[in-house]
Formats: structure tokens, C-alpha cells, sequence
């Protein structure tokens, strides 16, 4: 009907950092919250957060900005054990933990646990009073609204996909003008990435790349200005590039990638489905299904030998 979904998502991707070539690095959340927090490429029918022998052993962003004095703290408005996340968080250096056995709001909970707008209101205070501690701090929160079944306390379209997501951008949105009117946001970098991508519109292949092309922005105070990146990138490369940015030590991070970094390593953005992986950059793609053994898609031969090298 002409509307816009997610209108405060298109706001901020103006206003700040949209990184347009942007993937997943997997299509579930324990595979992408290990992306994204340790760096560390999904697998394909293993997830590693579920193997607390090994990820422990993982590097995490927590624990280089643990290193550098930052407090650290993530919040779900769900179970934190599910998919073993608590174990893998406090294991790779996050100092505080909060889920929904913590938390007490007079709100229904949903499915999966306490909706965004709930949410959003406990976490939009939090940063504001680990800001008011002078302590540098790194904060997370994982939404949970914008998930089947899709219900949600909001009515704007009829479609439960795009209410649900309709939804979470109105509680984010409301959440960052929060933080926005405060002396807070001169220093504040806020950034919102996708745990994963999502089967829509219905018939969407699960193995393409487009399936698993996510939305990043960074916002925020520290942010100098309005930029488009173009460069091919994944959720494994956020680690460097943060640290990259803050003259942060990120050796340790064998597969991420600063997205910003002028010279080489080859920018190119690496996701695994079930039965193969997938690899895309500006000169194509490379697809490979191992149930058939053969080739979905190969625009790009190059690329076939860097998905097999990563996987």
C-alpha cells in the first residue's frame, strides 16, 4: 500500500553508516551470534556455540574491549541457555548477563519471551546508565519480536511478517530517540545487524545469496557522517572492523576481515546453508550444494575454491 515497513531503519541508514553488500553468515541465530561476537564462520550442520569445548576457546569482541577496560553487558528478553548462548557469552568474556529469569515486567510474555517495545525500554536505560558511569562499556540486546509465529502487540499491516518486523523498528526507533536527546549520543556508536536473513517473500530459495543478504547500520554520535560502503562483507568481519576502529589489537580474529582496510585481504562475503556454502563479491557468486555435488550457481569460478578453503 506504499507505506513504508520499516521507516526509523530508513532513517538511520540515511543519517549514518549503510553497508549495502552485507550478508549472514548463516540462517540461524546461534550460528550468526558467534559470527558476529567471535568472528567465527557458521558451520553448516554443527553449530559451534553448542560445543562449549571449543568455543570457549573462540576470541570475541567482549573480551578484546574486556582487555581495553570496557564493561561489558548483554540482555535477551527470552532464555539465554537456549542453544547453550549463556554458557558461550560468559565463556568468550561477557562480564553481565540479563535474560527473562532476571526480569520482572508487569507484560505478557510472548513465545519466545518479553516483546521488543518491553525490551527496548529496559535496554534504552541500561546504556544510559552504563554511560553515566564514565566507564567505556559494550552492550547487547538480541531482539525476538520480529520471529515466527509473529505475535506481536502492534497492528499496522495485515501480513504477520511485516507487522512483526514493522514493530521492532518502531521500538528501536523510539529506543535510539532515546538515546538520541541524551548527552550520551555525542559518543555513542550504535550498530544494528540481522542475526540472520529470512525466507521472504515466500519461495525464496534457501541456498541463494539473496537469502542471505542482511541489512547493517551504524549510528550514533561517533558516527562522522552519512556514508554508503560497497564493499562485500559478512557478520564475521564486524569484529575487525570495530576493533580496526577503535586501534584495537584483532589478530586473534583469523577470519575477520576489516571492512574499512584500504589494501587487501579480498572483500568477500562467505554464508553455509545445511548442505553447502556460498560465496559473493563484486564479481559474481559461487553456490555449491553437496547433496547433488554440483554447482547451484557460478558466475564466479575464482570464488568456488575461497568457499571451499573456508569451509
Amino acid at each position: 500500500d506504499g507505506r513504508p515497513v520499516m521507516p526509523n531503519m530508513r532513517r538511520l541508514r540515511d543519517e549514518g553508516i549503510w553497508f549495502e553488500n552485507f550478508f549472514a553468515n548463516s540462517f540461524r541465530t546461534d550460528r550468526g551470534e558467534v559470527a558476529v561476537l567471535s568472528g567465527f564462520p557458521a558451520q553448516t550442520r554443527m553449530s559451534i556455540m553448542k560445543l562449549p569445548a571449543k568455543s570457549r576457546s573462540l576470541p570475541s569482541l567482549a573480551r578484546s574491549l574486556a582487555c581495553e577496560g570496557y564493561a561489558t553487558s548483554f540482555v535477551y528478553g527470552g532464555d539465554l541457555n537456549f542453544t547453550n548462548q549463556a554458557s558461550y557469552m560468559y565463556a568468550t568474556g561477557w562480564e553481565r548477563l540479563v535474560w527473562q529469569k532476571e526480569l520482572r515486567f508487569d507484560a505478557p510474555v510472548s513465545k519466545w519471551g518479553y516483546a521488543d517495545d518491553v525490551m527496548a525500554g529496559w535496554f534504552g536505560d541500561e546504556v544510559l546508565r552504563l554511560a553515566g558511569t564514565g566507564r567505556h562499556f559494550l552492550a547487547g540486546w538480541l531482539t525476538l519480536s520480529s520471529h515466527e509465529p509473529f505475535e506481536v502487540p502492534y497492528v499496522r499491516f495485515e501480513d504477520k511478517i511485516l507487522n512483526a518486523v514493522a514493530f521492532t523498528d518502531d521500538c528501536v526507533g523510539r529506543m535510539i530517540g532515546q538515546w538520541r536527546r541524551s548527552p550520551a549520543w555525542d559518543d555513542l556508536l550504535v550498530v544494528l545487524i540481522a542475526d540472520h536473513a529470512y525466507p521472504y517473500p515466500a519461495g525464496l530459495p534457501y541456498n541463494v545469496g539473496r537469502r542471505h543478504r542482511i541489512p547493517m547500520i551504524w549510528t550514533g554520535g561517533a558516527v562522522a557522517g552519512p556514508r554508503v560502503v560497497e564493499e562485500y562483507a559478512s557478520q564475521i568481519d564486524i569484529c575487525a572492523t570495530i576493533l580496526g576502529q577503535l586501534e584495537v589489537a584483532h589478530d586473534d580474529f583469523d577470519y575477520s576481515k576489516d571492512i574499512f582496510a584500504p589494501t587487501p585481504p579480498r572483500k568477500f562475503a562467505y554464508y553455509t546453508f545445511n548442505d553447502g556454502f556460498g560465496v559473493v563479491d563484486a564479481s559474481g557468486e559461487a553456490v555449491w550444494d553437496a547433496t547433488s555435488g554440483k554447482a547451484v550457481s557460478e558466475t564466479s569460478p575464482a570464488l568456488m575454491d575461497v568457499g571451499r578453503t573456508m569451509l
